[in-house]
């Protein structure tokens, strides 16, 4: 029974990741909008589950437009390609998010996919309630490191990488907010003399 019921949860999680959007009747939506970094986020919540999907969209302009940000910032890309700060964080948010999917989609279904067909050991101690009792211990094992990196995986999809995301956006807001000239950067330098102690002192200034 408890296999089927992780079967079905498996099959349920990925159905409705697919198409969640054409089930509303399923589904709550709730929306953030964080204006110091003019990003704006959906997240939908499947009704009575654990899962969410969440839809990121970033204003190139300040505030004008939104644009989709993309699953790993392919959309962000091209605005942030010039500054090596930003792009080096949006690259860490595209990789980070990999791995989240790795965990949650490769390596968590290989675990229950073990625990599902684990068999007993060729060693046998010859009392079959000893031995199931040793290939149930070893089943809920894949089991749990199964949901356990399943939550791993979630956390680095979801809140790690978007810390990254919030960097290369906040570079981005930053720059684009102060552009800076350079033809009206300029460079002073006085040297003079201190009445007081009679050292000579020089000064350096950059002006933006």
């Amino acid at each position: 029974m408890l296999k089927r019921l992780v079967i079905l949860c498996l099959f349920i999680c990925f159905f409705s990741e697919i198409s969640f959007s054409q089930i509303p009747g399923l589904t709550f939506t709730s929306r953030k909008e964080q204006s110091d970094l003019y990003l704006k986020t959906k997240t939908v919540w499947m009704t009575a589950t654990p899962f969410f999907f969440v839809q990121r969209e970033f204003s190139p302009d300040q505030g004008s437009t939104y644009i989709n940000v993309g699953m790993f910032g392919k959309n962000l890309k091209p605005y942030v390609q010039n500054d090596s700060i930003a792009s080096k964080n949006l690259i860490n948010y595209k990789l980070t998010r990999v791995f989240g999917i790795a965990q949650m989609w490769v390596i968590a279904p290989l675990l229950t996919y073990k625990h599902i067909v684990t068999v007993p050991g060729v060693v046998s101690t010859g009392d079959e309630n000893i031995d199931e009792k040793v290939l149930l211990e070893e089943e809920t094992g894949y089991l749990t490191a199964a949901i356990i990196v399943f939550c791993t995986g979630t956390l680095t999809y979801h809140v790690l990488a978007k810390g990254y995301l919030f960097d290369s956006l906040e570079r981005y807001n930053y720059v684009l907010g102060n552009k800076l000239n350079f033809d009206d950067v300029s460079f002073n330098m006085n040297i003079k003399l201190d009445h007081i102690s009679q050292t000579p002192q020089l000064s350096l200034v950059w002006t933006f």
